[in-house]
């Protein structure tokens, strides 16, 4: 991932600056006007703006430049074949909003191996629910998008809500470029005369579906910064006020979801079940490049199967800093967590806490691997890691010196091998283990598991008399809660993610 991404490759106010004059003034306080269409019994030369008079193509509703308040409603049970490419901005206040009116199933977008199905160029203040948007075709080779918002030297586009919309069948390539991404939903900054960049980006409760490329994500080639001094462009875009929530993403041809440029994103609650499965370059189920302080919590990441290329569902990679992975379940995937900077692009301070991991193998070598040049501050303390299928749990290849301390690691019956000579190791709890690391408060045996094994992470809890109860030490700035919501004593906490009484 990161390698070929080189080579091809704090929260701002509210009312950001924005990129158009349509914008800037909410358009006066115009009432909005709705318009409907009807792909199946609508006539492109009424006015649109009743159920009796509703446009009949997309190519109507592309010819029109809608105007802040503005709603642009799809007859439900009908199919709209070609590519939505409005024109006109909205505002956070008064967004243009795409829906649906009628009965029956939602109205579908579908589109024949286009760029995108759904193409937000140099737009903003757009809103879009209740959709079935496809872009179905035989190409592999180029770039195919669900919902593609790009903004090409435009400024920062502010106010892009995509909500509950099943966004399926993407052709395309697995494309990670920068310039041409192609995935599920994707916001591309690009241009070379004016920094251009996202603010307000909230994707909340959408089901993405057979994916060429990447699930959700943003990109830009204005990348460039001290962190990331061979980046694209001649400046840095940051990409504010991120929000990625309670998506269910599966079988996706590369990653899930990634962050770049991000600041402050939070990335929550979301299912990404199968990804990289037609990779062509490692994978992770979520991470991001270039971005700082980027949260990743309550996320379940499981099936990432990449062949002979990695597939970790998480991955702490080049000019971050402050990337946060807390509270997530991770099951099944060629690897948990990949901890690689790339030579130039330095990261810091990643924290890695209170996760859990259930049957991740080590296909590249590892479940857990430090790799690459250095990254400072490390601290990955409190997770649960079960694999029993691994040769090893963690290996780490890099001159990283993190923190570990209060994990629980357990194995295949016979050992899995910990290759280390450079990270701290301290109160720990090892099964399965074939030669214990340097740990001064080592704890060697078994953790008593509810149920190890067992889908989801309810049989990680700890059985009364587990040995990694109140066995671990205390660890600056720890987290107030654990993976379940239980609170973290502030000493002698349990080793493992889960920090509550033991279980009868």
């Amino acid at each position: 991932m990161t390698a070929v991404t080189l080579a091809v490759a704090l929260v701002c106010p509210a009312l950001a600056a924005t990129g158009t004059a349509a914008a800037d003034d909410d358009d006066g306080g115009r009432p909005g006007t709705t318009y409907y269409v009807d792909c199946a019994a609508g006539d492109d030369s009424r006015a649109g703006t009743g159920t009796t008079t509703a446009w009949r193509t997309l190519g109507k509703v592309n010819s029109v430049t809608f105007r802040p308040g503005d709603v642009i409603s799809l007859r439900k049970g009908t199919t709209c074949a070609g590519t939505l490419v409005p024109q006109g901005s909205g505002t956070a206040s008064r967004p243009v909003k795409v829906t649906a009116y009628g009965s029956g199933a939602r109205p579908r977008i579908v589109a024949a191996d286009a760029r995108a199905a759904v193409h937000l160029r140099n737009v903003e203040g757009w809103e879009i629910s209740g959709l079935d948007i496809s872009n179905p075709g035989t190409n592999v080779t180029d770039p195919r998008t669900g919902i593609y918002v790009e903004l090409t030297d435009y400024g920062k586009g502010t106010h892009y809500a995509f909500r509950d919309n099943y966004v399926h069948d993407i052709a395309g390539c697995d494309c990670t470029n920068p310039g041409q991404p192609g995935g599920g939903i994707v916001f591309n900054a690009t241009g070379s005369r004016k920094l251009t960049s996202f603010d307000d980006l909230h994707v909340a409760d959408n089901v993405v579906r057979k994916v060429s490329g990447i699930g959700i994500g943003t990109s830009s080639l204005w990348a460039r910064r001290a962190a990331y001094p061979a980046g694209p462009g001649t400046a840095y875009g940051p990409h504010t006020r991120i929000r990625i929530e309670g998506n269910r993403l599966s079988e996706l041809g590369g990653d899930g979801i990634n962050i770049t440029n991000g600041q402050h994103a939070m990335i929550q609650k979301n299912t990404v079940e199968g990804f990289a499965l037609k990779a062509t370059i490692d994978h992770a189920g979520i991470w991001s490049w270039n971005s700082d302080y980027t949260t990743v919590q309550h996320n379940t990441i499981g099936g990432g199967n990449g062949g002979k290329f990695g597939a970790f569902a998480f991955d702490v990679d080049g000019a971050n800093t402050g990337t946060l992975y807390q509270y997530n379940y991770s099951h099944d995937n060629s690897g948990l967590m990949l901890i690689c900077s790339v030579e130039g692009l330095p990261s810091d301070r990643p924290t890695i806490r209170y996760n859990i991991s259930r049957n991740d193998k080590d296909v590249n070598g590892g479940v857990m691997i430090l790799a690459c040049t250095q990254q400072t501050n490390i601290a990955i303390y409190g997770n649960t890691v079960h694999a029993p299928q691994a040769d090893t749990l963690w290996w780490n290849v890099s001159p990283d010196k993190p923190l570990v301390s209060n994990n629980v690691f357990v194995g295949k019956p016979g050992g899995s091998a910990v290759k280390d000579t450079t990270s701290t190791f301290r109160g720990n709890l090892y099964q399965n283990v074939a030669k214990v690391p340097a740990d001064p408060k080592a704890v060697v045996g078994d953790p008593r598991f509810v149920n190890a094994g067992a889908p989801g992470p309810d049989g990680y809890k700890l059985k009364a008399g587990s040995p990694a109860l109140g066995a671990g030490v205390a660890v600056p700035g720890d987290a107030d809660r654990d993976f379940f919501g239980n609170r973290v004593p502030a000493a002698r906490p349990n080793m493992g993610a889960y920090q509550g009484p033991g279980l009868r």
